[in-house]
Parts: structure tokens; C-alpha cells; sequence
């Protein structure tokens, strides 16, 4: 989260000092002008599993709805997350695959005059979709396969503030977003090695989901036909939240 934050700072730093735009009076923007679409260029540089998209639409004077879409793409699974449910560091990684699904919709306030300009507040909601794909080949023993998905609603509140780069060009930096999310998900080990003792394979995966934070020691092995099943209890987290996208307004 570090890393993200400081490059997130640092790219809104210089967008300051070298758009003098940013500074311009509000002669410079119509009121014809009701949506926005923007990208979120910082969920290309990280292992953020999407790629982020807004959409903002002024439907009163100082008001508006602000749809945030997280597009899956495959990023690289983080090595924290890795370690926790994997069963056996000896063999070869052949599949290493994390993506995300996102979509968060706000209802925002803005204290000036205007929608689409200058400070808000908002009230959100959110679902989130965390999908992953391990494969680990073991010479003579096949390969394990270990495949899951986490998900879950929550609500929330941010406080941003969104400026001109110019006409058209726009940056909107949510500096905080506070939000309680409910989270369930699975996951599902499975193993070609035709010599496998399904029980002690379910001990195995027992020994490894142990150690996950928060929740390892609620976690029990089911095996269902020939593969090991973990299903996480339901459980309320707390998130932070911190978004830079670049728009154009029409």
C-alpha cells in the first residue's frame, strides 16, 4: 500500500506544477458538461489483479453518481498470499495467476456550487471479487492445483476532490475511503499424483490454510470426490481505500 500511495503523490505533485490549468477560473468550465469517463493509470503499475475505470454522471446542481469498474486482468499472485496456502515449496510453479473484480458506486456532495469540481464527500457502496490460480508440478508426482475466489458487499464513506487540467481534462484524488465489507469465499485443492492418500493430502492443506491471518484457525478441510475443499466463514473487515483517475468531461 505504501508504494501505491507515494507514486499516487508523487503523480499528483507534478500534474500541479506543470499544468498551470489546474489553476483556472470557473469561467473556463460548461455547464453542458455532465459526465465524466477517467482511468485509473496507478492499477496498471501495481499487482492489483484490474485495471480501473470511472464513469460520472452531474444529475443536480451539486450532485452526482460516480460508478468506479475494477476489469479483471491476470497479474502475478502476491508472495504474502502465496505462502499462506501453499502445501508444497518443492515442486516447479507453472500457473500463478491473481485477478479482481470491483464496482463501486457513490453518491457524492460537493460543497461548491457545482457538481463534477472541487471538494465532495461520498457515501458508497462495493463488491469485490478475488479470484486465483496456483498450479505447483512436482517431478514423478503430478502437479496440485489450487484454485479459489473471495467476495463480498460493503459500505462505506470517502472524501476527494476533483480539479481541471484544463477544458476538458480533469483529476479526481479520493484521498480516504472508509468502508466495512462482509467477505465469504473457497478454496479448492486438488492433486494428479496417482499414488495420493486423499486423507493425508486433506492433512496437508489442514496444516498449510492454518497459518492464514485472521481466519486460519476457523478453517477445516472437507474433501469432496477427489479434491480438498476450504470454505472461509463469513467475516467484517474494515478497508482503506485511495483512487487517482484522470477524465474527460462531455
Amino acid at each position: 500500500m505504501k508504494p501505491t500511495f507515494c507514486s499516487a503523490l508523487l503523480l499528483l505533485t507534478l500534474s500541479l506544477l506543470v499544468t498551470p490549468a489546474s489553476a483556472q477560473s470557473r469561467r473556463d468550465y460548461s455547464p453542458d458538461q455532465s459526465f465524466i469517463f477517467g482511468v485509473a493509470p496507478i492499477s496498471l503499475l501495481t499487482r492489483s489483479g484490474k485495471f480501473n475505470v470511472r464513469g460520472e454522471w452531474a444529475y443536480s446542481g451539486n450532485k452526482s453518481l460516480s460508478v468506479i469498474v475494477g476489469i479483471p486482468r491476470n497479474s502475478k499472485l502476491p508472495g504474502w498470499l502465496a505462502s499462506d496456502i501453499e502445501i508444497d515449496e518443492s515442486g516447479q510453479i507453472t500457473t500463478n495467476e491473481f485477478r479482481s473484480f470491483g464496482v463501486i458506486v457513490e453518491n457524492r456532495f460537493y460543497l461548491g456550487s457545482q457538481a463534477l469540481r472541487g471538494f465532495y464527500l461520498a457515501p458508497y457502496a462495493r463488491y469485490n471479487r478475488i479470484a486465483l490460480t496456483r498450479v505447483t508440478e512436482i517431478p514423478e508426482q503430478g502437479e496440485t492445483r489450487i484454485t479459489g475466489a473471495v467476495g463480498g458487499a460493503g459500505l462505506g464513506a470517502a472524501a476527494g476532490w476533483q480539479f481541471r487540467l484544463g477544458e476538458r481534462v480533469t483529476m479526481d484524488v479520493t484521498f480516504i475511503g472508509i468502508d466495512f465489507k462482509w467477505l465469504r469465499g473457497a478454496l479448492t485443492y486438488s492433486s494428479t499424483n496417482p499414488d495420493n492418500d486423499i486423507e493425508a493430502f486433506r492433512d496437508k492443506v489442514a496444516e498449510a490454510v492454518k497459518d492464514i491471518p485472521l481466519i486460519g484457525s476457523k478453517l477445516t478441510p472437507e474433501i469432496e470426490d477427489d479434491k480438498i475443499k476450504v470454505r472461509t466463514p463469513g467475516w467484517l473487515l474494515p478497508a482503506y481505500r485511495f483512487n487517482l483517475t484522470v477524465g474527460y468531461a462531455f
